[in-house]
């Protein structure tokens, strides 16, 4: 099955949505009384919290690719490792703000 979908375009989609997906989830979990995105990230950022926050968002795409990888879907694999890069790239960013 994973073999028709087993392309780097599916896995850098793949690999950009789901932290966003885990980061919303934070909030709708945590945090929903604060408004979203404005307060919340304001609120991370005040707690010095969001460089965290967002690392353990891509943590989420480290297990994902683990799991693909055991699957044998190297391409989709290869996908989630190039989106994490961009993401760590983006924390750095933040991180020298």
């Amino acid at each position: 099955m994973l073999d028709k979908i087993d392309k780097i375009w599916v896995g850098l989609i793949t690999g950009l949505v789901i932290p966003i997906i885990c980061f919303f989830s934070y909030w709708q979990i945590k945090y929903s009384q604060l408004s979203f995105p404005d307060g919340f990230i304001r609120y991370l950022r005040a707690g010095e919290m969001f460089q965290e926050v967002v690392i353990a968002c891509i943590v989420v795409n480290l297990i994902v690719f683990y799991l693909l990888l055991n699957k044998k879907a190297y391409d989709i694999s290869k996908g989630i490792m190039y989106s994490t890069f961009a993401y760590v790239g983006l924390v750095l960013y933040i991180s020298l703000l």
